[in-house]
């Protein structure tokens, strides 16, 4: 019987904490550091209501693009130098944005947040997941997906408080996080690292059959479970703050502090479903999110008292990386590590042109009819058909690398 190497953290727990910044980086402060802005926007005389809605819906555009061109820029310039641009990019937008030049000036550099964010989550997390055990993927991609919660707990605590005073100074506080991050995660995506062989533990499986150009059985279960999550956990990480301040009628401190909640579960979230996704098997594990975040997102529409928006806060803020976090593993266990950035970059993209449409369809009704009634009810539908369909397809369908 062959001696199994122990797996120790330190091999790739630093890998692991550097796409733990590149996840911060692109959607825990790109993408959903916008949540508490929005009202902001708005107090501020930045933008109308109707206007502050269409530029969150603009990062969504955003992020379609940048997941439709990651896989071929990546394929071009290899994916940590693409990676290394993507993080760039999104402290230049954050900058650009401290400055107020009108409504397009604005919308256009939350599209480039959302293009970078959309590279940042199709090559980030496999480029290091290629080098990192397989017994250890599990809680090794929690940690990485625990960068947009940290990236949200950070933004829920500074954005209100500075921001309340002086929206550009939130803004600009917001990229010097960026920046801190950067200087940790650069160095540990460098293109030397993009030829070195996968340990024994990751590597591919030899003489698998080539994939089909579309995906099937389990696989396309899995993409129509998780395109329906980009429906599923919009009215949270769009519009939840704006629903807390503006038609709850709570402070803007109580708006902030819900949404730091948000993201304390979206910090524990990856890390408790990638535990239970090694212990359990990620099909199971992701069943039972979707169950969960859909009993959570409904839960306003039963009760608008503060347990009930506190249980509803942590639980979709864990289940939104967790859900991530446990299908990119899924991946894994249905193609390979090897097939792994093909098939996310696929998924990732479906999903990004499912939540931009959805994303414009809810601002307008927003637009229309300040209600979120209809928001809640579609979204929480949405997950819990997701729920029966991500039942389809073996526990484990790959033999084990």
């Amino acid at each position: 019987m062959p001696v199994t190497e122990p797996l120790s953290p330190l091999r790739w727990l630093p890998l692991a904490i550097a796409g733990l910044c590149a996840s911060l980086i692109g959607l825990g402060i790109g993408r959903f550091a916008y949540v508490p802005l929005l009202p902001l926007m708005i107090d501020s005389g930045w933008t109308s209501a109707s206007g502050a809605a269409q530029i969150a819906a603009a990062n969504l555009v955003g992020y379609l693009i940048g997941s439709a061109g990651a896989h071929r820029l990546a394929l071009w310039r290899g994916p940590a130098t693409v990676v290394r641009a993507a993080m760039l990019a999104v402290l230049v937008s954050l900058l650009a944005c401290s400055v107020d030049l009108g409504i397009a000036w604005l919308w256009c550099w939350r599209m480039v947040a959302g293009a970078a964010g959309g590279m940042l989550m199709i090559l980030a997390g496999p480029y290091l997941m290629r080098q990192v055990p397989a017994a250890a993927r599990g809680k090794a991609i929690g940690i990485v997906f625990a960068g947009i919660g940290v990236g949200i707990v950070l933004s829920g605590l500074c954005v209100p408080a500075i921001g309340a005073g002086n929206l550009r100074f939130a803004w600009l506080l917001l990229a010097a996080l960026v920046a801190i991050a950067l200087l940790f995660a650069w160095p540990r995506f460098t293109n030397s690292g993009e030829a070195g062989a996968l340990p024994a533990a990751a590597a591919p499986v030899e003489g698998r059959q080539p994939q089909a150009l579309l995906p099937r059985g389990a696989l396309l279960a899995l993409l129509c479970a998780y395109v329906l999550d980009a429906v599923g956990y919009l009215p949270h990480t769009v519009f939840w703050v704006e629903y807390l301040v503006h038609d709850l009628g709570k402070p803007l401190a109580i708006g902030g502090a819900f949404w730091a909640v948000f993201g304390a579960g979206a910090i524990v979230g990856p890390l408790l479903s990638g535990m239970a996704a090694d212990r359990f098997g990620f099909r199971r594990t992701l069943v039972a999110c979707f169950a969960c975040k859909a009993a959570a997102v409904a839960l306003p529409l039963l009760s608008t008292s503060m347990p009930a928006l506190f249980v509803s806060s942590f639980a979709v803020g864990a289940l939104t990386p967790g859900m991530v976090a446990v299908a990119s593993g899924r991946v894994v266990e249905i193609a390979g590590p090897a097939a792994h950035q093909r098939n996310w970059a696929m998924m990732t993209f479906i999903y990004a042109l499912v939540q931009a449409s959805a994303g414009y369809v809810m601002a307008a009704v927003y637009g229309a009819t300040h209600s979120f009634t209809l928001l809640f009810s579609v979204a929480a539908g949405a997950l819990v058909l997701a729920a029966c369909i991500a039942t389809r397809g073996a526990q484990a369908v790959q033999a084990p690398a």
